[in-house]
């Protein structure tokens, strides 16, 4: 029976290991030509650096090996949560019910049989990428469930907390304005608290909607330049506070790939939030600068927080101090971290109280 052709509908990056080369070969030959990223090692022990230097998505794995044979090489990997969920097929001439169970028993997911059948290769390679990129799928999917029920969570405490303190006193005042028993000046005052409250609760629904959509959409990459944005954002704060004395350093030609709109939410809020937590310091103190592992650092001289606080900094609607001392709603820095990770790139911090906060963060896009 003539077998249908085949159509190969995800690729990978796969790692052949053979101790014959004319095995190498021909698994290579096969597999290129679908186009996969195919690479080919002799024995177990260069497939073990191989892994551990780059792992693939995928590894074809003959038993018999001299030195390392291939249930070696498997449990070996299995044993290592890095490297444990790489799915490998086992090669063999074998054919024996034990050597397959034996294989499976040690990790493996499929078994092909020597001499290879093209169609049984690219079939059994095919079906265990669709499974990888379907289990991918799933953990991003789930990864970002559990950011929404964090949100949720967030949202509700928001709601029923920080949404209602203003809209009691809006309402308390506007019932107290409809008595008429006020007079001209605490109906002035009155009018002025209620204006204060529809500003903060508008500030809130705000940054809600810019935490809803900040992910939404696909990234407009180009090489920006957060100096320049960054020399603008500092300038633009220092002439709301004129009379405040502070000293900004910025370091020239930080460069990254990436979004323009974004970065430039995420700079002002770290840029706001340093300004804004120096602001009892005699001189605000910021800087921003490339260290030499090459995170970004954005650094204060402000109020700082306790470093058992830091795994709640990132947490929508999470205030660290009190907010008659600091106005906000709690989201700048959920934003930011949201913004950095579509970046490919990770944010963290580093504080003290009063000796100030360091914001570190990366970027692993490209152009």
């Amino acid at each position: 029976m003539m077998m249908p052709p085949f159509r190969t509908e995800y690729t990978g990056d796969i790692l052949i290991v053979d101790d014959i080369p004319e095995n190498l070969q021909l698994l290579f030959e096969i597999l290129n030509e679908e186009g996969h990223e195919v690479r080919r090692v002799l024995n177990g022990q260069q497939a073990l650096k191989t892994v551990a230097v780059d792992p693939p998505d995928l590894i074809l794995l003959d038993i018999k090996m001299p030195i390392l044979d291939g249930y070696e090489v498997c449990k070996t990997l299995k044993a290592d949560h890095q490297t444990a969920n790489i799915p490998i097929i086992f090669l063999s001439a074998l054919n024996d019910v034990l050597d397959k169970a034996k294989a499976f028993s040690a990790g493996g997911v499929d078994y092909i049989n020597k001499p290879f059948d093209v169609y049984e290769v690219l079939v059994r390679v095919n079906n265990q990428l669709k499974l990888l990129e379907t289990t991918r799928t799933l953990t991003q999917r789930n990864q970002e469930l559990e950011i929404l029920n964090r949100d949720l969570e967030a949202f509700n405490y928001m709601v029923s907390h920080d949404l209602r303190r203003p809209l009691t006193r809006l309402l308390g005042f506007c019932e107290l304005l409809a008595d008429g028993e006020l007079g001209v000046a605490d109906r002035a005052e009155a009018m002025e608290i209620i204006s204060n409250a529809g500003t903060e609760m508008n500030q809130i629904i705000s940054d809600l909607m810019r935490l809803a959509t900040v992910s939404q959409g696909e990234l407009q990459l180009e090489m920006v330049n957060l100096s320049t944005m960054a020399i603008a954002i500092a300038a633009q704060l220092q002439n709301q506070n004129p009379e405040r004395q502070s000293q900004i350093d910025i370091a020239p030609d930080l460069i990254i790939a990436g979004d323009r709109r974004l970065l430039k939410i995420a700079l002002e809020n770290l840029l706001e939030n340093a300004w804004k937590y120096s602001s009892e310091k005699a001189l605000t103190k910021i800087d921003f600068f490339q260290a030499d592992n090459g995170h970004f650092c954005i650094r204060d001289n402000g109020i700082g927080f306790d470093s058992n606080q830091q795994n709640q900094i990132f947490t929508p609607f999470t205030r660290l101090h009190k907010e008659r001392n600091f106005a906000g709603t709690g989201i700048g820095l959920t934003i930011v971290q949201r913004i950095i990770q579509s970046h490919q790139g990770q944010i963290w911090c580093n504080s003290k109280p009063n000796e100030g906060a360091s914001f570190f963060f990366t970027c692993g896009m490209q152009l």
